[in-house]
């Protein structure tokens, strides 16, 4: 039997839970019914045209994806307009959209986790340190979550090298770097998405480095002045936590004995291309 889309959501949310979010993020359900079996279900960052065509030749009819397909409240939806026809694509194959943002940044083994471990970072703690206290519920009450994550390297490197390992970890072809390239790096904080806001905070923590994406201008002349690098490898290298979740889901599914199938997107999301 497959699983219906509210059980295999509770299993996402048993991973990444909702209250973990920041508040105000755009989370949860965003098109379509979980009253429905899953046959298949496809783990994306991106809800694209691509990544929609992707969920139809597979079958799949559920879509858990990172990013918010509505970002901003709908003005109209109007199917003669690019995001219109989209939504109308979804909802004539009836795929639903599932989106686990900031509270799978936060969660133990969620994004920022496994982007810290794919540069190799030892001794990993917070970057932004919470705790589940009284006003969650019973069940998520002590557990740690938080965005960001800091750690050091197996040895001392290079600005220049740490770049290159970034390139390698998040299988980007280009990162903008801030910074002197000799600079020796040792204690590197990483935050998935747009991490701009967390100069500080790296600092705090005796960060050498921050790997972060959509550093802007005027952000990047302030962390250089305070002494603190940054590599950016842009918004696209979340497309790390894919295949993770997919598998982690599968075996979630497998061990209660549903046939419901989780497929991680082959679909390449990166909107920028580099010359």
């Amino acid at each position: 039997m497959y699983a219906d889309g509210h059980t295999v959501i509770q299993m996402v949310e048993s991973f990444a839970p909702k209250p973990f979010a920041v508040p105000e993020d755009r989370i949860g359900l965003q098109l379509g019914s979980l009253r429905h079996p899953v046959r298949k279900l496809l783990v994306a960052l991106d809800v694209t045209d691509d990544v929609v065509e992707e969920a139809i030749s597979e079958g799949a009819q559920l879509i858990v994806a990172h990013h918010a397909i509505i970002y901003r409240p709908l003005a109209h939806l109007r199917t003669d307009m690019p995001a219109g026809k989209l939504y109308e694509k979804l909802i004539k194959h009836d795929i639903a959209v599932y989106i686990a943002h900031t509270n799978l940044d936060a969660a133990e083994g969620g994004m920022n986790d496994l982007m810290a471990q794919a540069l190799g970072l030892t001794n990993i703690a917070y970057l932004e340190k919470n705790k589940a206290g009284e006003k969650y519920p019973q069940h998520l009450r002590g557990r740690k979550f938080g965005l960001g994550r800091v750690g050091e390297l197996p040895e001392q490197e290079s600005l220049s090298e740490l770049a290159e390992r970034v390139k390698a970890a998040f299988d980007v072809p280009r990162v903008r770097v801030v910074g002197d390239l000799q600079r020796p790096i040792r204690k590197v904080a990483v935050l998935g998405g747009s991490g701009g806001r967390y100069v500080q905070q790296s600092l705090h923590e005796g960060a050498d480095a921050l790997v972060t994406g959509d550093i802007d201008y005027h952000t990047a002349h302030d962390a250089m002045a305070a002494g603190l690098a940054i590599v950016d490898p842009g918004h696209n290298a979340e497309k790390i936590f894919k295949a993770p979740l997919a598998a982690w889901l599968n075996e979630q599914l497998q061990e209660a004995q549903w046939e419901t199938e989780a497929i991680a997107s082959k679909v390449n999301t990166e909107i920028y291309r580099f010359l």
